[in-house]
């Protein structure tokens, strides 16, 4: 499914065996090293003066001290023919070089507002376009004035920068507002957002964008991901939403129209959308740095999908992967979610890695140390009956009550 908007002022650049910039390149972000060498692309990392080294491979490593011209005048040198971010960090930073260096890329002029929740959500009301209510603000009587006036009985405090770690506070009264600020706050004066809390299910979304033979811009959606959340704001499960239904085209129509709002242009982009009740479909989060899943090999043969992949055929050929009919296969992400300190247990572990439908998990040791609140690991299952997925689903669950992570002490 693909929506075309109008074209940026950039032209696509000259396709050959060339150099892209990866900006502020971490984890996900250096896996996009060994995808573009096997294009012939070599990579040039580009990081500020505070980041750590870039990981080994990469053609130049350049420090960016705050001169753009500078530094887009060295990656020019070089014959870089793509930039894109290689973690969150990298987002605003290489949508202004793309800019720059006149290559593909997001518009530059909206580059904060897409890291920044409180500011996402109030140019997309500015665009007609749904989204939740919030107040993003510096001073807690404020969050408390404006939380009284809207009287909306849930509310979630969070960072606005949608890559933080922490998911928020889920807060229903003032004190519990004050407690969650003073939490939230570090250091004194960051801003954060106070929006009303949707219970219901919310949908990963993962899209590609780029450049189309008629000069238009085209966004094309990867996959769905319907998730369940804990009360902690957690990802309990996550199953792989079918991309036909209309479900799956209202999301589609909605999340292309949010992206044609906050200038994604150009590469990767994943989005966070739930459904509020009598206003349709509203975007929660958008981030455009990389994502790697913990079983991307499995999911690449399950559902034709790897963002990695597919963000380096576009950098390197101008093409969007041409993926086969979705599969029929049923897949589902699960969190193993400790409620309580502890370990893992060695029996009951070798339970649940083994189940019929598990194909993949990350790495689980027995005896490995887990505590409560935080994930403990994740298994994915695929099978043709949705049925055997909850079946073994229920299975982990028991497994968990029955002492996965060892005794309550």
């Amino acid at each position: 499914m693909a929506l075309t908007a109008p074209a940026p002022a950039v032209a696509p650049p000259v396709y050959r065996r060339a150099a892209a910039a990866i900006v502020a390149p971490a984890d996900a972000g250096d896996l996009y090293l060994p995808a573009l060498a096997r294009h012939g692309w070599t990579s040039v990392a580009v990081t500020t003066p505070t980041a750590h080294p870039p990981a080994d491979g990469y053609l130049r490593h350049l420090t960016h001290r705050g001169g753009l011209r500078r530094t887009a005048a060295h990656l020019a040198r070089l014959g870089v023919q793509g930039v894109i971010a290689g973690s969150p960090a990298g987002t605003e930073l290489a949508d202004r070089l793309a800019d720059r260096l006149r290559l593909p890329g997001n518009a530059p002029a909206t580059a904060s507002v897409r890291r920044d929740t409180g500011l996402t959500g109030a140019a997309l009301l500015d665009a007609g376009i749904t989204a939740a209510r919030s107040i993003r603000t510096t001073r807690l009587p404020e969050a408390l004035n404006w939380a009284a006036f809207t009287q909306v009985s849930e509310l979630l405090l969070q960072h606005p920068d949608p890559a933080h770690q922490h998911p928020g506070y889920f807060c229903r009264t003032a004190d519990d507002i004050t407690y969650a600020w003073h939490r939230l706050q570090h250091p004194i004066g960051q801003p954060l957002v106070l929006r009303e809390h949707l219970a219901g299910t919310q949908y990963r979304i993962h899209t590609l964008t780029g450049p189309g033979h008629d000069g238009s811009t085209g966004h094309t959606i990867s996959s769905i991901w319907s998730e369940v959340h804990t009360s902690g704001q957690q990802v309990w499960r996550a199953d792989l939403l079918s991309r036909n239904g209309l479900l799956a085209r209202a999301l589609s129509l909605y999340t292309m129209r949010a992206l044609n709002a906050l200038g994604v242009r150009y590469g990767p982009a994943h989005a966070t959308v739930t459904f509020i009740p009598d206003r349709g479909p509203a975007l929660l989060s958008l981030r455009t740095d990389p994502h790697a899943d913990f079983a991307s090999d499995t999911l690449r043969r399950a559902t034709g999908h790897d963002p990695i992949r597919d963000t380096a055929l576009l950098l390197t050929t101008g093409r969007r992967y041409e993926s086969s009919p979705q599969r029929r296969a049923h897949v589902t992400k699960v969190a193993l979610l400790p409620q309580h300190d502890g370990a893992l247990d060695s029996d009951l572990l070798r339970t649940i890695t083994t189940l019929p439908t598990v194909a993949v998990t990350t790495e689980l040791n027995a005896g490995t140390p887990v505590r409560s609140g935080e994930t403990a690991g994740w298994l994915l299952l695929v099978a043709d009956d949705s049925r055997a997925i909850n079946q073994d689903h229920h299975v982990i669950r028991a497994a968990e009550n029955l002492g996965l992570y060892g005794s309550h002490a």
